[in-house]
């Protein structure tokens, strides 16, 4: 017992060693590497820091035998030197030999910059494990904050989402094609609707509605254009399917100013399958359709839509005016997006679909609130002109949402923002035919987006490459994508498990008051956070569809009892997911765009 007792003496005042020379390394390294971005701005500074930088790491590590916080001081200096210069210039001590060596090994770097991110996860998903035999305490204290980082984003997403919530209503209201006619009566005019929606395999059913929500909308009708892309590939195996669409699809002819039906090509040189190259076909086709009617590009705007979402009437009208309103000088340089809300058959699908449903769209709306970071998902609104000069979407990628949004951010020399307008898209909750069959077709639409770390080799790449861009801009970006997909598949399962394997690891850990406090603090930081889904909760209740009055008590009871699900759902279908689509890049086994099943059955 006593051995035990020393081990855990032992063990306290080492990691309070340990974390006093991490602190120096850490402040020492930011305050250097802020210096070095102020000093880069003095005209009279020429010298290459990352000189010094290099001279101070050796230096620092000469001293560490005759004085360890010195020499710690030194090298973190160093670091934070050599660090800044690597990413403000794009090399380190030769700028052509650093590049020649890049050309020669484009290939192998784009290999290793896939493996980061399954890598990182990894690393972070094994720490209590390898890190509980030498510094159990370091491992309790890492988890003690993620535990309060989870408290601070759990009340940050309620708070946001809330206001979000508000300025959703509040367009709600507003009569936007009237608002057009007032603030803009001599511009607005002029502006044609494109709507780009590929499909695959989706039914009539599901097709029909997006349809009717377009000729629906409350602005010019001769000013809308549908266009809807079709598969070859999905041709080929149901062409009775395809042709049924499209008959459908020219019904609408009389509703619109125009209806645009193109079927892309299969096996096309340098494509992915999937909606961003059905989407720069679709744009092709319509260059030349609009080139023949004198329809200039910079008098479109292009809204792309998935098969499956209903917009609000008021919807092109209000995305037009947010475009108008937007200075001329950047509007061009923006996209523009509605709120996301997965109500087409919400009640209709099982419990755990329905919470992740209301996670995603919650999480999107707290994002468009309080974040100039947002990301493209799933819909935007843009002058055709400017899609035309990014050149479309990534063709050889299976996310094309955020592939677009780093296309068109370096593009722009990091002036491109998402702008929302807050109008409702309504689309489905995941859905099958079985509930087995429904939880796979979660797991894999949820694989798919997890899969955005794809990007990750180009997002990088890029950074180095465009040093004309913004530093404190573009380093910010990359590290919150960065940061997103690493804490994705790892911070849910760090804060459930890693209490629980210190001591499986090193029996001695539960001697200390450590163990003890860190179950009661986390207790309680979590118990806060899990208040904070009460907000969910409301609005919730203010955005779903009314509950089917032929429910028996207990499944009306039950969809309100769902939300303590959250956790449960956030640890398994949600963690393991992303966990899965790294591992997958990371390894080298790439996968392909699937299309998520679209299934409207009876609640």
């Amino acid at each position: 017992m006593s051995h035990n007792i020393n081990f855990v003496l032992f063990t306290s005042c080492d990691i309070i060693f340990v974390m006093r020379y991490i602190a120096v390394l850490v402040i020492s390294f930011g305050v250097s590497f802020y210096l070095a971005e102020v000093l880069s701005k003095v005209r009279w500074w020429k010298i290459h820091h990352s000189q010094i930088g290099l001279v101070l790491f050796f230096t620092g590590l000469s001293l560490y035998f005759f004085n360890p916080i010195l020499a710690t001081i030194s090298v973190a200096v160093g670091l934070g030197l050599m660090m800044h210069h690597l990413m403000s210039e794009g090399f380190l001590l030769s700028d052509r030999i650093e590049r020649s060596f890049l050309r020669r090994h484009e290939a192998k770097i784009e290999r290793a910059l896939e493996i980061l991110p399954g890598a990182l996860t990894w690393t972070a998903l094994t720490t209590p494990i390898w890190l509980s035999f030498v510094f159990p305490l370091a491992v309790a204290y890492l988890i003690l904050l993620a535990d309060v980082y989870w408290l601070f984003t759990a009340v940050r997403i309620s708070t946001q989402t809330f206001m979000g919530l508000k300025k959703m209503k509040q367009a709600e209201k507003v009569d936007w094609q009237k608002r057009l006619e007032e603030d803009f009566p001599d511009e607005w005019g002029r502006f044609y609707h494109l709507i780009v929606l590929p499909a695959y395999n989706e039914s009539l059913e599901v097709l029909a509605p997006a349809f009717q929500a377009v000729a629906n909308s409350k602005y010019p009708k001769n000013k809308i254009w549908l266009g809807v892309g079709f598969e070859e590939r999905m041709q080929l195996k149901d062409p009775d399917k395809i042709a049924r669409n499209i008959d459908y699809l020219n019904s609408f002819k009389d509703k619109v100013g125009g209806v645009l039906a193109s079927i892309h090509p299969v096996n096309l040189p340098g494509e992915v399958p999937g909606p961003g190259t059905n989407r720069n076909w679709m744009i092709k086709n319509a260059v030349k359709v609009f080139r023949e009617k004198g329809i200039l590009p910079d008098d479109v705007l292009v809204t792309t839509l998935d098969a499956d979402f209903v917009i609000h009437p008021q919807f092109l009208a209000g995305a037009l005016h947010k475009y108008l309103s937007t200075p001329e000088n950047v509007r061009d340089k923006r996209s523009f997006t509605g709120t996301f809300l997965y109500n087409n058959n919400y009640w209709s699908a099982p419990t755990p679909m329905r919470v992740i449903a209301s996670g995603t769209a919650f999480w999107q709306l707290s994002e468009m609130v309080g974040s100039d970071k947002y990301i493209n998902f799933s819909s935007l609104s843009m002058n055709l002109k400017s899609l035309l000069d990014i050149g479309g979407w990534i063709p050889d990628k299976v996310n094309d949402d955020s592939g677009f949004f780093w296309k068109a951010y370096y593009h722009f020399k990091g002036d491109y923002k998402v702008i929302p307008h807050y109008l409702p898209i309504t689309a489905d909750t995941v859905l099958d035919v079985t509930t087995w069959k429904t939880i796979q077709n979660q797991y894999l639409q949820l694989k798919r987006w997890a899969y955005g770390a794809e990007h990750v080799p180009f997002i990088i790449l890029q950074y180095f490459k465009n040093r004309d861009m913004k530093f404190w801009d573009r380093t910010d970006k990359v590290t919150f994508i960065m940061w997103a997909y690493f804490k994705w598949g790892t911070l849910a399962l760090f804060i459930t498990f890693g209490g629980l394997i210190i001591p499986l690891i090193n029996p001695a850990y539960t001697q200390s008051v450590v163990y003890y406090n860190l179950s009661v603090t986390s207790s309680w930081i979590l118990t806060l956070a899990f208040i904070g889904l009460f907000t969910t909760v409301f609005v919730n209740e203010q955005v779903a569809p009314p509950r089917p009055k032929n429910w028996p008590f207990i499944i009306w009871a039950w969809s309100y009892i769902q939300w303590f699900l959250v956790p449960i759902v956030l640890i398994t279908i949600t963690s393991i997911p992303a966990i899965d689509a790294q591992t997958s890049l990371m390894i080298g086994r790439y996968i392909e765009f699937r299309t998520t099943v679209k299934a409207r059955l009876k609640a």
